[in-house]
């Protein structure tokens, strides 16, 4: 008997008890969900060992043998180098969906292959991010482990034969899991999940992720431990008077996240496209440009958050903070660019503590008594970096609760977040994960690639034939037709055929248990006059768009240089199907 025969009975075992016990459908869901949270937590630990088992042998056992002050000048250079060559070994050799920070991959793999992720990511990505941030490349656990749970909620679906739509669900179920499991941040990890991974927060979703992150950062606390990830002292607002700092700092923020996106792709461009190495070497030539930087800034060290810690008590210099934000920068993108494995939250709270840090050092200078300490100011900081790289308010808010158990600065990091996502999206639309896909051709939006649907035209999906109400049409009528439809909208014409609007449910809702006034209403008095047609050279796209801005069950066709002239209609529960389909068949020619 093979693994799929297997797999299948045991399916359907398992469905046929939850029938037999009469529980609820989402209880299936849910067990699938605790598989992924067991999993993600055991693989956020064995990554946690790989990092500090590989940096044991680095940092500790081979430094200890160096028998000169040189040799181990030399050696802190060329270990990220080293950690560099053998992941773009393992990379090329096995696995390239394992290269850079991981969570673009996860988003691609959700918007074009339904989900599909090879299971041999989950191990391959443990092995290339344990070694890049244990050999001191500057990078964070976070973007490995939410590939690494994808890849597990991914494998778990497969196994168990899920819908596309389930099997979405569960790779975003294992993402927040993981990110939870190393954050020992379970909010944030469903927060991500569903704002960043998924970008749906419907509730169908919420169960699965909450359950799953549940599980394993119960595990990772049994494991690795329960502290907060930073202890930092307690901030306060000291004035009202700070808020327009706050704000301004949001701004500056989020132009700096920014910069910090363009140079992060623009040095992996120059890797991809300028520099003439074969592909398993460039991560050993981002390794020692970033060992070269950490010979002068060893914060920059990926496992290191020292800065971090000394930025967040106030304890740094101003210039050497704002040094310190620079180089952080360049080395993170030294590292990912060139192919290295990490993630990119730890980097951007790296970054973030220092601007805040330093930024707060200005704001204490000028304005020594209406300002908290410049500690504060770092605390912020953080969130503002993160919401400013991802656009993800929420999850940017509540890794900075979690990971700090401060809970007191609450407003100006609601004001520096939201401001920073504002600005950031103002100067570019991509955030930091979807700007890989963006300049690989592809556009996604909350899980959709709108590339593909823009190159194909409405034409062959219009419906020709449909139901129509007139002007004059009784309201008996209209309720009647509601009725004994398959659908809940239809376009209204006068006595010439031209379009008058929509009428739907929910223009009739009102009237429903008011028989009284039936006799009385025609659909002139109801109808929705102000509606945005759509015509029949515009893309798949823009129908999504719209369906999306408008929440309409309906749009109405209209020839391009008459709005009033009916062409057709497009129905959004038929539109969909199509896109789940198309989407499906995608994923399975992928996959195969």
């Amino acid at each position: 008997m093979n693994l799929r025969v297997l797999s299948h009975k045991l399916q359907i075992r398992i469905l046929k008890f939850l029938h037999r016990i009469d529980l609820p459908e989402d209880f299936y869901m849910l067990f699938l969900a605790a598989l992924i949270g067991i999993f993600a937590g055991l693989g956020a630990y064995v990554l946690n060992l790989l990092v500090n088992g590989v940096h044991a042998i680095f940092f500790v056992k081979t430094l200890s043998i160096a028998v000169s002050p040189i040799s181990r000048y030399l050696l802190l250079a060329l270990f990220p180098a080293v950690g560099g060559l053998a992941v773009g070994l393992i990379i090329y050799f096995f696995s390239r969906e394992s290269k850079g920070h991981g969570v673009p991959s996860v988003i691609e793999a959700i918007a074009n292959r339904g989900g599909y992720i090879r299971p041999r990511v989950t191990f391959v990505t443990s092995i290339t991010a344990g070694t890049t941030i244990g050999t001191g490349g500057s990078a964070g656990k976070e973007g490995p482990i939410v590939q690494i749970g994808a890849a597990i909620g991914s494998t778990v679906g497969q196994f168990f034969h899920v819908s596309s739509e389930r099997l979405k669900v569960l790779v975003a179920t294992g993402a927040g899991a993981g990110l939870a499991a190393v954050f020992n941040a379970p909010v944030t990890g469903v927060l991500f999940a569903l704002e960043v991974i998924l970008a749906d927060f419907s509730i169908n979703a919420f169960s699965p992720i909450i359950f799953a992150t549940v599980i394993s950062t119960t595990i990772s606390h049994q494991l690795i431990g329960s502290s907060p990830v930073l202890k930092v002292p307690i901030y306060y607002l000291e004035s009202a008077y700070e808020y327009p700092l706050y704000l301004l700092m949001g701004i500056v923020g989020g132009v700096i996240a920014v910069v910090f996106t363009k140079m992060l792709y623009g040095i992996e461009d120059l890797f991809n496209n300028e520099v003439k190495l074969p592909e398993y070497l460039k991560p050993a030539l981002g390794g020692l440009l970033m060992g070269f930087i950490a010979l002068i800034f060893p914060e920059v060290y990926g496992f290191d958050d020292s800065a971090i810690h000394t930025a967040l008590l106030a304890r740094a210099g101003t210039g050497v903070l704002f040094l310190l934000m620079f180089f952080k920068m360049l080395a993170t993108s030294f590292t990912l660019g060139s192919g290295g494995s990490g993630g990119l939250f730890t980097p951007s709270l790296f970054i973030g503590a220092t601007f805040g840090a330093f930024f707060g050092s200005v704001a204490n200078h000028f304005f020594p008594t209406v300002t908290a300490s410049p500690g504060a100011y770092a605390l912020v900081g953080m969130g503002v970096m993160i919401a400013g790289t991802t656009h993800a308010t929420l999850s940017a808010l509540m890794l900075i609760f979690e990971v700090t158990n401060n809970y007191q600065i609450i407003l100006p990091l609601m004001l520096g977040t939201i401001i920073a996502t504002m600005t950031a999206r103002l100067i570019m639309k991509e955030n930091i994960y979807t700007m890989k896909i963006a300049l690989s051709g592809d556009y996604i939006l909350k899980g959709r690639n709108l590339t593909l649907l823009q190159s194909i035209p409405i034409r062959q999906h219009i419906q020709r034939k449909f139901a129509r109400v007139y002007e004059d049409t009784p309201f008996p009528k209209i309720l009647h037709l509601m009725r004994h439809s398959e659908h809940s909208a239809f376009p209204v014409l006068n006595k010439k055929e031209e379009l008058v609007g929509i009428i739907s449910l929910r223009d009739i809702r009102p009237y429903m248990f008011e028989e009284h006034v039936y006799p009385l209403l025609i659909a002139k008095d109801i109808v929705q006059e102000e509606v945005i047609p759509v015509h029949p050279d515009q893309s798949l796209a823009d129908v999504i768009r719209l369906f999306d801005l408008t929440d309409a069950e309906m749009l109405p066709v209209t020839e391009r240089m008459d709005n009033k002239k009916l062409v057709g209609v497009i129905y959004r529960d038929h539109f969909m199907n199509w896109y789940r389909k198309a989407n499906l068949l995608q994923s399975q020619s992928a996959a195969s």
